[in-house]
């Protein structure tokens, strides 16, 4: 009986201090940051992508000139008409422009007074101006010709009054592949010159 009580108490002991032993104590401070590791090698490039789609042609193929004030006027008489005209070289009007493309053609006419033309308006051609002076109405007609590699302005007035022309008036032309008409400009008002100068970033 003793040596079974003395194996219990031993038993006992053994117990409680293995259960002293199982208990954490408070955590200790935090151990210092290790030192960087080496890098890491680089990843094996991916494969190239594929070449995109072609995009659609764009206003930089289309030309325009600057202001074009026409030295000399020829005059010239078609079914009794007087016909005052100047030709405006314009090699960049080839075959294929005349075929599929578009030329326009504006004017700025400060050669009149502005009150029947004011100054810096420009219109496209063709402009056809009705204006009275005194008890006489005047009819004048400018009109552009576009053929290969050049752009003829002609002017006319109803009356066969003018020999001569002001040298103030300014011609200034656009010339637009056909591409770029049907997709760049396709909703352009093209006589309207503010819309066209704003769609094609036209200087001055």
């Amino acid at each position: 009986m003793k040596k079974f009580n003395y194996l219990l108490m031993l038993l006992t002991s053994v117990m409680l201090f293995a259960a002293s032993c199982g208990k954490n104590g408070a955590p200790g401070p935090q151990g210092p940051i290790g030192a960087t590791g080496p890098a890491g090698a680089n990843g094996v490039a991916g494969p190239t992508g594929t070449t995109g789609a072609t995009g659609a042609t764009g206003s930089a193929n289309v030309i325009y000139s600057g202001w074009i004030t026409p030295s000399a006027y020829t005059k010239d008489t078609i079914f009794s008409t007087y016909h005052l005209y100047a030709n405006i070289p314009a090699t960049a009007i080839t075959q294929a422009i005349l075929d599929k493309g578009t030329v326009v053609v504006y004017g700025k006419l400060d050669g009149y007074v502005s009150s029947i033309w004011p100054t810096d308006q420009v219109s496209a051609l063709p402009i056809i101006l009705t204006y009275e002076e005194g008890t006489t109405t005047y009819i004048d007609t400018w009109s552009a010709l576009t053929t290969l590699g050049n752009i003829k302005i002609d002017f006319t007035d109803d009356l066969n009054l003018y020999n001569g022309v002001s040298n103030a008036h300014q011609f200034r032309y656009v010339i637009i592949p056909g591409a770029v008409l049907t997709s760049h400009l396709k909703n352009i008002n093209l006589s309207n010159y503010l819309l066209v100068k704003q769609a094609l970033h036209l200087p001055d």
